[in-house]
C-alpha cells in the first residue's frame, strides 16, 4: 500500500491566508481533499470546528449548457437558499467577482479569468467560512493570473475568510500566504514552513517577494535531495 501522506500535524488559524506548496506528488491535493471531506484519513482526524467548506479547482468546470446565473444558481439550490433569493444573491456575488454583466452568458462566451471568477462567485454560493483551492491560476496567463491574486486577495479579506491554497509556483506561494507550508514527497509529509510578514497587498516583482521566493526554492529543492 503506497502511503500518499506521514504525520502530518497542522493548525490552521481562523482567516489565515495558508499556501500548500511542493512539486506534484508531494500530496499537496490528496491534503485538501481530506480537508474538503472527499476522502478519508486512514489514521488521524480532521476538525473543521463545524466551519463550512469550498472548493475551487484549476479547472472551472462550469455547466456548458447553463448560462452564469443558471450556474450560480445550481450552487445556491444545492446550499438550500429559498429559490425567491436566487436573483439579489447571484446578482451579489457576480458583484463580489466583478461581473455584474455577465449573468446571461455561457461559458464558451468567457475568457479563462472570467470563467475562474464565476467557479468563484459558485464556491462563495455556498457560504463557505474555508475556501479550499486546488491550483485555480495555473491555466491562466500571467497578466490574468495576476489580477485573479489581486481579486482573491480583497474577497478574502472582505469576507474573512480561512483560505488553503495549494501552489507548485514559488512566486505564487509568497504573494499570497501569510505562511508557506513547504512539502515533501515519498511520502508525502510538511518538509517546513516559512512566515511571509510582508504587507499587504503585494507585488509579484516586489524584491522582498522575490527574495521570500527564493528561500521557498531552496527549501523545496532540500526537500527533494
Amino acid at each position: 500500500m503506497r502511503i500518499a501522506l506521514d504525520s502530518v500535524d497542522l493548525d490552521i488559524r481562523q482567516g489565515e491566508f495558508l499556501c500548500l506548496l511542493g512539486q506534484s506528488g508531494c500530496g499537496k491535493s490528496t491534503l485538501l481533499n481530506l480537508v474538503a471531506g472527499l476522502d478519508g484519513p486512514t489514521r488521524g482526524t480532521i476538525e473543521l470546528g463545524g466551519r463550512r467548506i469550498g472548493m475551487m479547482f484549476q479547472d472551472a468546470n462550469l455547466f456548458p449548457w447553463l448560462t452564469v446565473r443558471g450556474n450560480i444558481e445550481l450552487a445556491l439550490r444545492l446550499s438550500g437558499v429559498p429559490k425567491s433569493e436566487f436573483n439579489d444573491r447571484v446578482d451579489d456575488l457576480l458583484s463580489t467577482v466583478r461581473l455584474p454583466g455577465a449573468a446571461s452568458l455561457r461559458p464558451h462566451e468567457l475568457s479563462g479569468g472570467m470563467r475562474q471568477r464565476v467557479a468563484l462567485a459558485r464556491t462563495l454560493a455556498q457560504d463557505c467560512s474555508i475556501l479550499l483551492m486546488d491550483e485555480p491560476f495555473g491555466a491562466l496567463d500571467a497578466i490574468t493570473r495576476d489580477a485573479m491574486h489581486d481579486e482573491t486577495e480583497r474577497i478574502w479579506a472582505e469576507r474573512g475568510l480561512t483560505v488553503i491554497f495549494v501552489t507548485h509556483n514559488v512566486r505564487e506561494s509568497a504573494r499570497l500566504g501569510d505562511r508557506v507550508i513547504v512539502m515533501a514527497p515519498n511520502p508525502g509529509r510538511i518538509d517546513s514552513e516559512l512566515l511571509i510578514e510582508l504587507p499587504r497587498p503585494r507585488l509579484m516583482d516586489h524584491p522582498d517577494v522575490s527574495s521570500r521566493a527564493a528561500e521557498l526554492h531552496r527549501r523545496l529543492q532540500n526537500g527533494i535531495s
